[in-house]
């Protein structure tokens, strides 16, 4: 990967992929709920929707179509440290939807009949995420299991999303919208002649860079809430895990594949397939640059919970790696790496995971060559340091928030 730094601060980050003939180009700027003030959560989000809405160069059809039209994709989202916006597009098309892009990060116009429509817009969407349980109890864990800024909701508040102004949206750009907070990601087959004309649009003028905030997860936390529109109850048990910049993260990846990815993984099959306590189960990692969180979701019915539970609790406690497990682990990793290297996305996705944090990226031939050194030891370490620490529990239920799992302490 090729890294070009500017002068004003802002860079730029080429990975070629010469077999292709596609590019994916990301612009990631270092603003989300992370840091937002209370008065105005969800204002990262606000702006971008509205930078969709037409820019100094584009009208708002004109700057889609720029990428539609050959066949391209065009969007964004925001997360709690950063907010991207993104094209896939021919080889042919990159410089033209890099232009859109660039218009749409610096030049949107941010005009205040387009913040009303896109209030609407937005108000609806937090309706459709309160009322979907995944959602609901993802957001009950970072409220109640985060000490720091990462409790913040990157969609906002009912009485935020209401009250936030234009002249909140303007300052708020203006602050964090400048090129030393902006990396720029290019993924993909790029003529020569294009990527220098890329190289001359991003001498910019200069600006500030967000710090990177540090969050702790708490341990021994039980909250439950009720979703009457909710089937099932859906949990979700956390623990700290490991940062980006913790070595044992290589082992921490192994072991999630091996407990829940495929399904040949270890807890899919002892708790999905032999007892048939869940319909979905998986384990995750969450790598930030200093700090880490180890989730385990699950979805069962309110008749099979205290023995899903019990039967997790169990299975967690006498779980032993075997050759034949600790192979599957390794080998599927491995393979998922080497399938992700014909992926332009997912690629730029796993540059943009590392350039959040302020981490140098590691890509996916080097990261085979560091999991290729983990042995069975390195697995049974971090799975020992997981579980040493208390969890803590969060559920939506369709009828009781009061539960409390047996032998809970």
């Amino acid at each position: 990967m090729k890294c070009f730094k500017f002068g004003n601060g802002i860079e730029l980050y080429f990975y070629p992929m010469d077999n292709i003939r596609s590019a994916t180009i990301a612009f990631n700027v270092g603003v989300g709920s992370v840091y937002e003030s209370e008065e105005i959560l969800g204002i990262s989000h606000f702006i971008e929707h509205l930078s969709f809405r037409g820019t100094k160069n584009y009208e708002m059809r004109e700057l889609k179509l720029k990428v539609e039209s050959v066949g391209g994709l065009l969007n964004a989202w925001t997360d709690k440290e950063n907010t991207v916006y993104y094209a896939k597009v021919p080889s042919f098309h990159v410089f033209e939807s890099f232009k859109v892009l660039k218009d749409i990060i610096f030049n949107p116009l941010l005009r205040k009949e387009d913040l009303e429509l896109e209030r609407q817009v937005i108000y609806q969407e937090y309706l459709s995420h309160i009322e979907e349980p995944v959602s609901n109890v993802f957001d009950l864990m970072y409220e109640n299991a985060i000490i720091g800024p990462h409790s913040k909701p990157v969609i906002g508040k009912e009485e935020t999303i209401k009250k936030i102004s234009i002249d909140d949206i303007k300052k708020f750009h203006e602050e964090f919208y400048s090129p030393y907070n902006v990396k720029v990601i290019i993924v993909g087959y790029v003529e020569e002649e294009d990527l220098e004309k890329i190289k001359t649009e991003l001498n910019l003028y200069g600006g500030l860079k967000t710090l990177k905030h540090k969050s702790k997860v708490k341990t021994g936390v039980l909250k439950g809430k009720v979703l009457k529109n909710s089937q099932q109850i859906h949990l979700l048990y956390v623990k700290p895990g490991f940062s980006l910049q913790d070595d044992e993260r290589y082992s921490a990846m192994v072991l999630n594949t091996l407990l829940s990815s495929g399904m040949s993984s270890y807890l899919f099959d002892e708790i999905r397939e032999k007892r048939g306590l869940v319909y979905d189960i998986y384990t995750m990692n969450m790598f930030h640059r200093d700090w880490g969180l180890f989730s385990l979701y699950a979805a069962t019915s309110t008749d099979k919970v205290d023995d899903f539970h019990s039967q997790l609790m169990e299975i967690l406690e006498h779980f032993e790696l075997t050759d034949e497990l600790f192979d599957y682990g390794m080998k599927r990793l491995i393979g998922k790496l080497e399938l992700s290297t014909e992926s332009t996305a997912t690629i730029t996705n796993m540059i943009i995971d590392y350039l959040s944090n302020d981490v140098k990226p590691i890509m996916p031939l080097e990261l085979i060559e560091r999991i290729k050194g983990i042995d069975k030891s390195d697995i049974i370490d971090v799975y020992e340091k997981l579980m040493n620490e208390k969890w803590s529990l969060f559920y939506v239920s369709p009828e009781n928030d009061e539960w409390i799992p047996r032998n809970w302490d």
